[in-house]
């Protein structure tokens, strides 16, 4: 094993002289990033209202799909509560089920406001 963390460390140190220039290198090769993205032809529009917008829509579809797969996730672990008959093991997963569609209702329901804040992270 030592035999091969050795031949790793080798070629990882010889990878890095090799394919890694240091940023002195590139300077010194003329490169010039001032204008990059006027040069490449890409414009600042500054506006942003339309992309928010549509990930306001998008939340809103997420948070309509939540609510189908909740109703379909309480039928099933009430279907598995209901036909445990007695079984322990049954009943405990049928509990265990409803619990998690209630976890998961309310991250639905928080779900505009843990895309806000998520969304303010950038500001």
């Amino acid at each position: 094993m030592k035999k091969y963390v050795g031949i790793l460390a080798t070629l990882m140190i010889l990878f890095s002289f090799i394919f890694i220039t240091s940023p002195n290198e590139v300077a010194a090769e003329g490169a010039n990033v001032t204008n990059a993205l006027k040069e490449s032809g890409i414009t600042n529009t500054g506006k942003m209202d339309g992309v928010y917008k549509d990930l306001n829509g998008v939340v809103y579809f997420v948070m309509a799909l939540g609510g189908f797969w909740i109703v379909g996730m309480l039928v099933w672990g009430g279907m598995t509560l209901a036909g445990s008959g007695g079984n322990p093991q049954k009943r405990t997963e049928g509990f265990i089920k409803l619990s998690l569609v209630l976890v998961g209702a309310y991250i639905i329901f928080k779900a505009y406001d843990i895309a806000g804040w998520a969304t303010g992270l950038g500001a």
